[in-house]
């Protein structure tokens, strides 16, 4: 009975902090804010893990997501993976990112969220497809898939539009 009054709760305080957060927050981030504004009355993280896995048996606009490398966010259910590879998939076709790449701070300005959420974005877009991944001492970028746009069967030519002929315009105009 507590934990569905704390998820009843939780879905209610969770709102504003998600609009100014673009959507999507850490649960840890979550756990802090809940339990600063409930004062004396602290939850413990069980309580809160339990109150956000009964979301899904209550209407609310909200709910748990878990990222492939075990990050755990709260985002609201009108929230769009698609939407967010298409900023993503924008960014990266930049001149400056076609030379550069992008980096988790770069998406997360451009997101509205915070850097390590944009890494998990800019992680679910590779897998995808949407991106490909270099790592350097000096972190990590993120760079559009040129791949896709080459002919195996004629490695050699270029087609006469898409993204690899654009990646050439940019190289070719720093020179």
């Amino acid at each position: 009975m507590i934990i569905l009054s704390i998820c009843c709760q939780l879905a209610d305080f969770v709102r504003i902090p998600l609009e100014k957060a673009g959507g999507m927050m850490a649960l840890v981030d979550v756990y802090c804010l809940f339990n600063r504004a409930r004062g004396t009355e602290l939850i413990s993280p069980e309580d809160l893990l339990q109150a956000c896995s009964l979301w899904e048996k209550v209407d609310v606009p909200v709910m748990l997501r878990k990222f492939d490398s075990g990050v755990k966010v709260i985002q609201t259910k009108t929230h769009s993976d698609e939407e967010v590879f298409a900023r993503i998939s924008s960014l990266a076709q930049k001149p400056d990112a076609l030379q550069k790449g992008i980096s988790p701070s770069d998406a997360a300005f451009t997101l509205g969220i915070a850097p390590a959420l944009a890494k998990e974005h800019l992680l679910n877009a590779e897998n995808k497809g949407l991106l490909c991944r270099d790592v350097s001492p000096d972190g990590f970028r993120f760079f559009s898939n040129l791949f896709n746009d080459i002919d195996p069967q004629n490695i050699h030519s270029q087609k006469p539009h898409g993204m690899y002929k654009a990646w050439i315009s940019v190289a070719m105009a720093s020179h």
